[in-house]
């Protein structure tokens, strides 16, 4: 794994947890809805299911919930592992520039203003950063 790709784990992660509320929320809307009933043709099915259909969008839910628990206990190591990492560096403005970056996810021009740098100055100082960083799982 790059220095960058690890650097990155925590806002994937968050994203990941984002999606999974967004599914869970879904499911359990689903869950909630009650079905209407069918004037269609009637299929023969030689083994019927007799659950309420709503059922399995609880199963999702659930199954989904616990997902989630693993994200969140994964997104709190990789902050404090990342963090760990930034913190060795010796420059405080390269520590802040990859901190705006990856832990906050700040944009160029975001970091530009907290940092009184130009955009070109932030890129090359994060640049810098990036290459005197030591990371034991890279």
């Amino acid at each position: 794994m790059d220095k960058k790709t690890y650097l990155c784990r925590y806002h994937n992660l968050l994203e990941k947890i984002q999606k999974k509320k967004e599914y869970i929320s879904f499911c359990n809307e689903r869950a909630g809805s009650i079905p209407g009933p069918s004037y269609g043709e009637r299929i023969n099915n030689p083994s019927p299911s007799y659950e309420a259909p709503f059922v399995k969008w609880v199963y999702r839910a659930i199954d989904a919930e616990k997902e989630l628990q693993n994200l969140e206990s994964k997104i709190e190591v990789a902050k404090n592992e990342i963090e760990t990492a930034i913190s060795k560096l010796e420059d405080e403005t390269l520590q802040m520039i990859l901190v705006y970056r990856y832990i906050d996810w700040l944009s160029w021009s975001e970091i530009a203003a907290k940092v009184y740098y130009s955009d070109k100055t932030v890129r090359r100082k994060h640049d810098l950063a990036i290459e005197l960083l030591k990371i034991d799982q890279v």
